[in-house]
């Protein structure tokens, strides 16, 4: 996703929880691992670690409604990045990802949302790492 390191995304006000941020970038933390750092324009103090949910799920698969299809100009699927939230806890092993809320951005409009997979048998609390024990 190096398209789009540092480039300013809108992802108006879908992120849950902090919905009054809606500019943010992202940032380069750990190439080799693939975590990024999705950070506030607006706050520096507000930032999510991210992934690519893919890079630990090969076989994550979700479909987006038309509306949001719609909403972000979606030509074709090679226009989307698809990220998901980090959450960090100790051991580092029990970390987990949300892939049930994923975010999904227009690489090349800039403009994203995080949305809600309604009917998905994700969790919330994904482990990180698959293969370790470590989902909630």
């Amino acid at each position: 996703m190096n398209v789009l390191i540092n480039k300013k995304l809108d992802l108006g006000d879908s992120i849950f929880g902090f919905t009054e941020f809606r500019y943010f970038r992202v940032e380069e933390m750990d190439d080799e691992a693939g975590f990024l750092l999705l950070q506030s324009e607006e706050n520096e103090s507000v930032g999510f670690i991210v992934v690519s949910p893919f890079h630990f799920y090969q076989d994550y698969e979700f479909k987006l409604n038309d509306e949001v299809i719609a909403g972000l100009q979606i030509e074709k699927p090679d226009d989307v990045a698809v990220f998901t939230i980090v959450t960090i806890n100790q051991p580092f092993s029990r970390s987990t990802i949300n892939l049930v809320a994923p975010i999904v951005i227009n690489i090349k409009t800039g403009h994203g949302r995080q949305v809600i997979l309604n009917d998905t048998s994700y969790l919330i609390h994904s482990a990180l790492f698959p293969t370790t024990e470590g989902g909630i």
